[in-house]
């Protein structure tokens, strides 16, 4: 299939999501155990936004057929390494090159909002009929990504190096205007949104990404929202499942939740092409 628009990654950026997906092997393990709980034994699953296929090389010992699909080339030159039985497609998502009724899993993980913060007009909506015209009746769609941390703010305390890091973070973000108030002794209140596009987007710093990561937010999808987008294109039977303690990043950089609630900052939506329905 003729790709019409230009991938969102290029060979560099490609290169730098490739070297920090590495590295975070051992972080990710709660997301790809979350996978592995909704990936039973089956014939056939693709993984649309597969990267290099770190997913394809978990499952491939109990699926019989594996298929990735990326928009990027660059994203994808490194799958038969990973998982040297998986085919490979490159096509955007939402015009998928792959058979109808064909698959008994489709997964997306944090690919979605790219879509929604950077497709046009109704490509969200036209991917996930896409999703479900690709799975077999029965078929089940596995929906990994970024929730919305939600209105409010929290206090929170950083040690200097992050405070630092943190104004540097605001004055380079383009997706929204990103501040906040300094109560002096490393406490300084924030938005939830504005914390979590901080602390999961630090690590762009100074890479290829970094353009990317500054123009678009981790607060993607909120439950209803995203309940409501499957239900639209077909689906039935959906579950939400949330992960990631925003907690969890704060010990990582060193700081601490001093007053509000915490959140989850990822998810798992889980749903079902029904029986009898086929495209």
């Amino acid at each position: 299939m003729t790709i019409t628009q230009p991938p969102l990654y290029d060979s560099n950026a490609a290169d730098a999501l490739h070297e920090r997906e590495k590295a975070r092997k051992r972080k990710d393990a709660e997301k790809f155990a979350l996978l592995d709980e909704h990936i039973p034994a089956c014939r056939r699953l693709v993984d649309i936004g597969c990267g290099w296929g770190q997913l394809l090389a978990r499952v491939q010992g109990r699926v019989a057929e594996l298929w990735g699909v990326d928009e990027s080339p660059d994203r994808v030159r490194d799958v038969h390494e990973a998982c040297p039985t998986a085919k490979v497609v490159v096509c955007r998502a939402e015009v998928l090159d792959l058979p109808t009724d064909h698959f008994d899993i489709a997964v997306t993980s944090q690919m979605l909002h790219e879509v929604k913060l950077f497709g046009a007009e109704g490509e969200l909506h036209r991917t996930l009929c896409e999703i479900r015209r690709v799975l077999v009746a029965g078929g089940r769609y596995l929906l990994l990504d970024h929730a919305d941390a939600g209105d409010g703010e929290v206090v929170v305390r950083l040690p200097d190096k992050m405070l630092d890091t943190l104004a540097e973070f605001e004055r380079k973000f383009a997706y929204y205007a990103a501040t906040h108030s300094d109560l002096g002794d490393g406490a300084v209140r924030i938005a939830k949104r504005t914390l979590q596009d901080f602390l999961t987007k630090d690590w762009s710093r100074g890479t290829a990404m970094e353009s990317i990561e500054m123009n678009e937010t981790h607060n993607v999808f909120a439950m209803a929202e995203a309940i409501t987008a499957v239900e639209a294109a077909g689906f039935t039977n959906p579950e939400w499942t949330p992960f990631r303690d925003i907690r969890g990043d704060l010990d990582r950089a060193g700081g601490e939740l001093m007053d509000g609630e915490p959140w989850h900052r990822k998810f798992l939506l889980t749903a079902t092409k029904p029986e009898g329905n086929s495209t």
